[in-house]
């Protein structure tokens, strides 16, 4: 079975029966695309939720999966060009987003918080139903997706592992 795993500001698209892998989820999110009907998905590992920042300063290389606002399109885009995915057969599943460090003011949302308010307004725009998440909190994660069923496997240091 073909393992691919997905570093922070990575993302990947792969067939039945491969498994994509994000470890060390804090902050960060994986938010899986899943086409239902053709069992193919991708994986994007999203460390800030918008990316107007760094487009204002122009500087470095641009990688679309660091950022909440870039990854779905740039994932979609991927799904769309290597197996002709119509918008309607796709799913979401999210992971991760937790408040790792205390904030001193308790009104600010973390970036976690951040990165999954941005992925669900961003999928409610564009009309795609979440199908399950494993969010928030305040422990890390990792997640494996397996293709050809669509479930993620959560692990978590100190709990059981869990399937959405």
């Amino acid at each position: 079975m073909n393992k691919i795993r997905v570093g922070i500001g990575e993302g990947a698209v792969a067939k039945t029966p491969g498994i994509i892998i994000a470890e060390g989820l804090g902050s960060c999110v994986a938010l899986v695309l899943y086409d239902i009907k053709q069992g193919v998905g991708g994986m994007a590992h999203i460390l800030l939720p918008t990316s107007s920042e760094y487009k204002s300063r122009k500087s470095g290389v641009f990688s679309p999966y660091l950022y909440a606002d870039t990854a779905i399109d740039a994932l979609l885009k991927e799904l769309r060009c290597q197996n002709g995915t119509p918008l309607p057969n796709v799913v979401a599943k999210i992971v991760g987003g937790a408040r790792m460090f205390p904030v001193y003011n308790g009104t600010c949302a973390g970036i976690g918080e951040q990165n999954i308010t941005v992925i669900r307004r961003i999928l409610k725009k564009i009309f795609i139903p979440v199908a399950g998440e494993d969010v928030g909190g305040s422990h890390g994660r990792n997640a494996e997706f397996y293709v050809q069923s669509g479930k993620i496997i959560v692990t978590a240091l100190g709990k059981e592992p869990g399937e959405i």
